[in-house]
């Protein structure tokens, strides 16, 4: 279900806002921008009203440091029915040694007046990040916020809103990262903590919380990658078969890895765990930049292991690799979706056919660059003592006054433009059977845009 959760701008961009508009109020959503149709004066009253508690408890504002909500001010729509009926507000209370920071709820009532409803207190230096989920399975979002300690470590926990007050649904320490996913499937999402060994005598491991009985306990937990240097990404998936799944990847020795954990009879396990050897060898791989992604928009999770390709040019030359983007099946094994060629260089990826990555080598041309043209050449190399490496392909960067006449050069095709760029090809079909016509590079051409992101 997809609920939305506003997250609002801070007080000083609030004010200035409403000095501006007669019609309305500027709100950033998790998706993007989104204007509320709300009158300024509702939120005049607003922030009367913070104003009042902040002033009555000697508080100001807290920072929020990670996640996707981080404004001071955030506007919820809890229940789904389309009204944000609760504003929470982030504050650090300067005179109390305990419990000084708080999380201030306000209701909004028939008469569009919000009036301070739930105050949740927390330790810490300041806020991590704060998320609104669903974990009782009630269709109500509940709260689940990171307190930050101190630099590596946090208090995770979770509220549930009632009639009688704020209920506490959990709380743990934790030294690395957190998701909130329903993994089993029942309509609850649970909490997946993941946690460092610091002393060198533990084990690092990963912890199911799910929801029972009133509080979230942890159900059960499962061990991640020895050897690893912190998680650095925690995003949710799909393995082969659908089945959700957690991806936890990790700095690891010459590169990173991922640890997939999903549910299997009722328990968390990490399925790509290898037991003799003590970490995720399968998905043990060098730094190719490139993230996790459904590369090929089917709705499974792929990990990037990247291949080398031969080096045709100095020793002193960046080396070329091909990404074999792998799914997850549910025993832990690894099947290839599709291999790329990424030039994170231009900021482009080509797909390609799956003949090509024992039979090519890539090398950058940016010999007309002061022209603004790069390019990056495709060669034929079958490999062996005799082979010659032949260009069969040449992909284009245009950024020049020019670009337009140099995309239209004989013998190229162009891929992509805007009002900048031009991005073009060409291609020569009889050097060797590349499975690929000109007229097809379009399709498999494609964009480099951001990375998956996670809680932390």
């Amino acid at each position: 279900m997809n609920r939305r959760i506003f997250r609002g701008v801070g007080l000083c961009a609030l004010l200035l806002t409403l000095s501006l508009s007669l019609c309305g109020c500027m709100f950033e959503q998790s998706e993007g921008l989104y204007a509320l149709p709300i009158l300024p004066e509702e939120y005049s009253q607003l922030q009367s009203t913070i104003q009042d508690v902040m002033d009555k408890q000697g508080a100001e504002y807290a920072t929020i440091s990670s996640g996707s909500n981080t404004s001071t001010v955030q506007l919820l729509d809890l229940n789904d029915d389309g009204k944000q009926e609760m504003a929470a507000v982030f504050l650090r209370v300067t005179s109390a040694e305990e419990k000084p920071l708080r999380v201030c709820l306000f209701r909004k009532g028939g008469d569009n007046n919000y009036r301070l409803t739930y105050v949740v207190e927390g330790d810490g230096t300041s806020i991590n990040s704060v998320s609104y989920e669903d974990v009782t399975g009630d269709g109500t979002l509940d709260l689940v916020i990171s307190w930050q300690m101190s630099t590596k470590v946090h208090i995770l926990s979770a509220y549930t809103l009632l009639d009688a007050g704020v209920s506490e649904l959990m709380s743990t320490t934790y030294n690395e990262s957190y998701l909130v996913s329903d993994l089993d499937k029942d309509g609850a999402k649970e909490i997946v903590v993941c946690h460092q060994d610091s002393t060198g005598e533990g084990a690092n491991l990963a912890e199911l919380y799910d929801y029972n009985g009133g509080v979230m306990t942890m159900a059960s937990s499962t061990r991640l990658s020895n050897g690893i240097f912190g998680v650095y990404s925690v995003v949710e998936g799909k393995l082969s078969d659908g089945k959700p799944a957690v991806f936890a990847s990790s700095l690891f020795s010459g590169g990173s890895l991922t640890d997939v954990l999903t549910i299997q009879n009722g328990k968390l396990h990490n399925i790509t765990l290898n037991t003799e050897s003590g970490y995720s060898q399968v998905t043990t791989r060098a730094d190719a930049g490139v993230a996790l992604s459904d590369i090929n928009k089917d709705g499974v999770l792929e990990i990037p292991i990247s291949m080398k390709l031969p080096n045709i040019q100095s020793e002193e030359s960046a080396e070329e690799s091909a990404v074999y983007w792998c799914q997850v099946n549910e025993d832990g094994s690894l099947a290839v979706s599709c291999v790329t060629y990424h030039c994170q260089t231009d900021g482009w990826y080509l797909v390609l056919p799956d003949n090509w990555p024992e039979q090519i080598a890539v090398a950058r041309d940016d010999s007309l660059s002061h022209r603004g043209e790069r390019s990056v050449v495709f060669y034929y190399y079958p490999g062996g003592e005799d082979a010659k490496p032949e260009p069969f392909l040449t992909i284009y960067r245009l950024t020049g006054s020019n670009r337009q006449a140099r995309a239209m050069l004989p013998g190229r095709v162009t891929l992509y433009s805007d009002s900048t760029t031009i991005y073009a090809a060409s291609l020569q079909e009889d050097v060797w059977d590349c499975q690929l016509e000109q007229k097809d590079l379009a399709a498999r051409f494609f964009l480099i845009t951001a990375a998956w992101d996670s809680e932390s």
